[in-house]
C-alpha cells in the first residue's frame, strides 16, 4: 500500500515538474517570437528610411 501510494506520490511530482517545464518553455519561445518581430520592424524602419537616389550617374 505504500509502495502504490509512494509511486502515485511520484507520478504526480513528475506530470507537475513536465507542466512547469512546459510552461517555461513556452514562455521563452513567445520572448523569443517577440524580439524577432521587434528586430524585424527594425530592420524594416531602417530599410524604408534609407535614402535611395532615383538615378545614379555612374559618368566619370
Amino acid at each position: 500500500m505504500v509502495d502504490s501510494i509512494s509511486g502515485l506520490t511520484h507520478v504526480a511530482v513528475a506530470l507537475q515538474q513536465q507542466k512547469i517545464s512546459e510552461g517555461v518553455s513556452t514562455a521563452v519561445l513567445k520572448k523569443t517570437q517577440d524580439i524577432q518581430e521587434q528586430q524585424g520592424q527594425a530592420a524594416l524602419q531602417l530599410l524604408e528610411s534609407a535614402k535611395i537616389p532615383q538615378v545614379i550617374d555612374v559618368r566619370v
